[in-house]
C-alpha cells in the first residue's frame, strides 16, 4: 500500500469514530443472528435424525428450529440496520464539512459540486455500510463456528481454517492491481463528466462553426477511455467473485466427502464412535455454508473498499483547502466588476466561444445576459462566477488583476444553473444546508407553496437528485439555497427554462428583490427579465452586439 493509501485508509478509520454507537449495536445483533443460526441447525438436525432413524416427527424440535430461524432474521434486519445508519451517519458528516468549501468556492449548484457529492454517497457510505460490517461479522462469525467445529470434528475445522486463510491471500493478490484500476476510473470520471457536460452546453455554437467533427471525435474517444476503465473494474469484480466460489466450492465439497467417507466407515474422524452420528454430520454441513456467508459478503465488499480510497484520496486535499496560499482577501467589499477584451475558448478547442467582450457591471441591480442557444451565455457567467479561467482579456474585480479577481469572485459569488443539484436527504438539509436548524431563520415565502404539498415538510426526503420535486420546485429549492446563504454577486443561468408562468412570475419577482442589494447576472430568453432588467449584454454566437 502506498503512502496516499495509508493516508486514505487512517483518514477513513477516523471518520469511524462519531458511528461507533452504531457499530456496536451491529456487531452485538451479529453475534446473536449468528447464534440464532447455530442453535436453529442443530434442532433441526436433531429432528431431521429422529425422523429418519425412528419416523418419529418431533413437533416440539420443529418448533423450536422455527423460533430461532425467526430470531436469526430478526436480528440479522436489526444488524443491516444499524450498518446502514453508521454509513449514513458518517456520510452527513463528511458533507457537512464539504458544504462550505462549496460554498466559498461557488460550486454548490455547478457540475463539479454535483460529482463530488455523488462519488462522496456512491463510493464512501457502502465502505461504511458494508465493507467495515461485514469485515467484523466474517471475523464475529468465523471464530464461533470455528470454534463449535473444533469441539465436534476437529478436521472440519482444519479445512475451514485453511479456507480462511487462502481466500483473503487471494483477495490480497487480486486486490493490488484493483486498487489502482479503481483509482484511474474514479479520475476519469470525475475529469470527463465535467468535459462532456461543457461540450454538450456548446454543442450548437460548434455545428454553426464548422467544428463539429472535431468535437465529435473528441467525445467519442474520452468516451471509449472511460468506458475501457469501467470494463476493467468489472472485470476485476467478475474475476473476484469467481476464485473466491471455486475457494468455497472445493472447501464444502472436502467437508462433505470426509464426513459422507466417515459416516461409511471407510474413513474414521477423531470423534468417530463418540457420539458422532447423522445427526452430528448434517449440522456441520448445515452450519458450512454459514461459515461463508459473511465471507462472500466480505469479498463482493472489498470492492467497495477500493472505491473508498480512491475516493478519499481525491477528496482529502479539498477538506484541507484552507492550507492553500491565498491571493485574494475574499473580505474586501465589491464596488466594481468590468470585463474588457474577452476572447474565450475552452481546451483543446480552437474555436472562440466569446469574442471581444466588454461589459461594465453595476455595484448593485440586475443584469441580463442574452441570446440564442449557444451564444456564450453559460460561459460568460461561468468566467463571471470565477470558474474560468481568462487567458485573453480582462476580468476586474475593484480594478485589480486577473488572478485576483477569480479568486475573489469563487469565494463571493453564488451560483446557479439551469440543471439545479439536489442533495439525498431531507428537505430541510436541502435548504439550510449545514445550518443545524431552521429556527430563527427567516426563508422566502414561496417555499410554503412546496411544503404545502410534501405530508411530512421539511422532514420530506429527497433522493436521486430531487426525483420528488417538480422543475419548478428544485428551481425553487436552489434559488432558497442562494438566498439563505447570500453572497455580493449572484449568478444564475436560465433560471425559469421549462417552468410555469406562476413559478416563472415567482422566481422573477424574488430575483428582482436580490438585486436590490447585491448584483445580479441572468442568463434566460425569458422576455419579462427585459421588463426589469437594468442592463442588457445581447450576445449572438460569442459576440456582443448592442441592444436595441
Amino acid at each position: 500500500m502506498s503512502t496516499k493509501q495509508e493516508s486514505a485508509s487512517k483518514w477513513l478509520g477516523k471518520r469511524m469514530a462519531g458511528a461507533r454507537g452504531y457499530y456496536v449495536s451491529a456487531s452485538l445483533f451479529t453475534l446473536l443472528s449468528a447464534g440464532c443460526f447455530v442453535i436453529f441447525s442443530w434442532y433441526l438436525s436433531e429432528f431431521a435424525a429422529s425422523w429418519l432413524d425412528n419416523g418419529l416427527i418431533v413437533t416440539e424440535t420443529l418448533l423450536l428450529a422455527s423460533v430461532f430461524l425467526a430470531g436469526r432474521y430478526i436480528f440479522a434486519n436489526l444488524e443491516s440496520r444499524f450498518n446502514y445508519n453508521a454509513g449514513n451517519a458518517i456520510v452527513a458528516d463528511i458533507k457537512n464539512e464539504l458544504f462550505p468549501i462549496l460554498l466559498q468556492d461557488n460550486k454548490l449548484s455547478s457540475t463539479d459540486s454535483a460529482l463530488y457529492v455523488t462519488k462522496i454517497s456512491d463510493d464512501l457510505k457502502p465502505y461504511y455500510a458494508f465493507f467495515i460490517p461485514y469485515s467484523v461479522a466474517t471475523a464475529v462469525v468465523s471464530i464461533l463456528l470455528l470454534v463449535i467445529c473444533f469441539f465436534i470434528e476437529k478436521w472440519v475445522a482444519m479445512i475451514l481454517m485453511v479456507s480462511l486463510f487462502v481466500i483473503p491471500l487471494q483477495m490480497a493478490v487480486i486486490g493490488i492491481g484493483a486498487e489502482a484500476i479503481h483509482k484511474k476510473h474514479i479520475q476519469l470520471f470525475l475529469k470527463y463528466s465535467a468535459v462532456f457536460y461543457n461540450r454538450l452546453k456548446t454543442i450548437a455554437e460548434t455545428v454553426n462553426l464548422g467544428n463539429f467533427k472535431t468535437q465529435y471525435k473528441f467525445i467519442s474517444r474520452k468516451s471509449e477511455e472511460l468506458n475501457e476503465a469501467t470494463t476493467n473494474v468489472m472485470r476485476v469484480a467478475i474475476l473476484s467473485s469467481a476464485v473466491l466460489e471455486l475457494f468455497v466450492t472445493i472447501a464444502i465439497a472436502a467437508i462433505a466427502i470426509y464426513l459422507g467417507m466417515s459416516l461409511m466407515g471407510i474413513m474414521n474422524g477423531p470423534n468417530y464412535g463418540k457420539g458422532y452420528d447423522f445427526g452430528t454430520s448434517l449440522f456441520l454441513l448445515t452450519i458450512t455454508p454459514y461459515f461463508f456467508f459473511y465471507i462472500r459478503k466480505f469479498v463482493s465488499a472489498y470492492h467497495d473498499r477500493n472505491k473508498a480510497l480512491a475516493a478519499a484520496e481525491l477528496l482529502m486535499p479539498m477538506l484541507k483547502r484552507e492550507t492553500e496560499p491565498a491571493v485574494a482577501d475574499k473580505n474586501e467589499p465589491y464596488y466594481s466588476l468590468s470585463i474588457s477584451n474577452l476572447n474565450f475558448s475552452y481546451p483543446e478547442s480552437p474555436v472562440n466561444v466569446l469574442h471581444n467582450i466588454h461589459q461594465q457591471f453595476p455595484q448593485k441591480g440586475l443584469v441580463l445576459v442574452k441570446g440564442i442557444s449557444g451564444s456564450g451565455k453559460s460561459t460568460l457567467l461561468k468566467i463571471c462566477a470565477g470558474s474560468l479561467s481568462v487567458k485573453e482579456g480582462e476580468i476586474s474585480f475593484n480594478g485589480k488583476d486577473n488572478l485576483w479577481s477569480k479568486q475573489w469572485l469563487k469565494d463571493n459569488t453564488s451560483y446557479m444553473n439551469q440543471f439545479p443539484f439536489i442533495f439525498d436527504g431531507s428537505l430541510r438539509y436541502n435548504v439550510f444546508l449545514n445550518k443545524e436548524t431552521e429556527e430563527g431563520i427567516v426563508y422566502p415565502d414561496f417555499l410554503n407553496h412546496i411544503l404545502a404539498k410534501k405530508e411530512d415538510g421539511w422532514d420530506t426526503e429527497l433522493t436521486h437528485n430531487g426525483v420528488q420535486l417538480s422543475g419548478g420546485e428544485r428551481q425553487l429549492v436552489t434559488l432558497a439555497r442562494m438566498m439563505l446563504h447570500p453572497k455580493p454577486v449572484a449568478i444564475l443561468d436560465e433560471p425559469t427554462s421549462n417552468l410555469d408562468s406562476s413559478t416563472t412570475e415567482v422566481i422573477i419577482s424574488e430575483i428582482v428583490k436580490m438585486a436590490k442589494d447585491r448584483l445580479v447576472i441572468v442568463a434566460s430568453h425569458e422576455q419579462r427579465f427585459e421588463l426589469v432588467a437594468d442592463n442588457i449584454v445581447n450576445l449572438n454566437w460569442g459576440e456582443q452586439i448592442e441592444y436595441a
